[in-house]
């Protein structure tokens, strides 16, 4: 059984341009101040950049996504694709899996400083808001076996499987950058609702991390 070949060849093809914009993007502002580059942990885990304006940011973070994701997450992404499928077999059992899921966000952040906190006065702290979108390509491998009607055999097979999901979403958070050195700190919250394939369908998402600024 052979894996939808133009449909993963599509779904790479956007990938790869949108990976190529981004580093046209960073490349056009590389020798520009205001930038944070650093690692996030969460969802994605992995890398972070951001450009400030002024007030305002622009912020990419790239890495691994459905971190925190179970077994039985990746069953019920099988028994979906499974039923998609529509094979036909008498009965089936998913075996074992392989995924390698990447996630990219790219928010359009509001950033304000906090001044004071009850009775205590604050510096270097931010709180900020935005909006953005996000892209999950993710890359399956499922080994499962079924049987047909009347047979009592049961027959192994692996299939390959490319997904891009696309959404948007909204982020909250808190940066803190230390007076003395170029670093920061932050943590951030993100709702975000996918919008292809399987629109409107929600999902939360925490990251913290550091970043050096120059």
């Amino acid at each position: 059984m052979s894996p939808n070949f133009v449909t993963d060849d599509y779904n790479i093809s956007i990938m790869k341009r949108i990976l190529f914009f981004l580093f046209i993007l960073l490349a056009t502002h590389s020798y520009s101040q205001n930038w944070g580059i650093g690692v996030r942990l969460g969802d994605p885990t992995g890398f972070t950049f951001k450009k400030y304006f002024g007030g305002n940011a622009l912020e990419i973070s790239v890495g691994r996504t459905e971190i925190f994701e179970g077994n039985s997450w990746y069953d019920s992404r099988f028994n979906t694709w499974y039923k998609n499928k529509k094979f036909g077999y008498y009965n089936y059992a998913l075996d074992a899996y392989n995924v390698t899921p990447l996630g990219l966000q790219i928010h359009y952040l509001f950033q304000k400083p906090i001044k004071k906190i009850g009775d205590y006065d604050i510096t270097n702290l931010d709180w900020y808001i935005g909006f953005g979108g996000q892209m999950r390509f993710l890359q399956y491998s499922y080994e499962y076996e079924y049987q047909t009607a009347n047979n009592s055999l049961w027959y192994t097979e692996t299939d390959h499987v490319t997904e891009v999901d696309l959404g948007v979403d909204g982020a909250i958070g808190l940066e803190y950058k230390f007076p003395k050195a170029p670093f920061a700190v932050f943590a951030d919250f993100t709702l975000a609702m996918e919008l292809y394939p399987s629109p409107f369908i929600p999902w939360g998402q925490f990251g913290i991390g550091a970043r050096y600024d120059f």
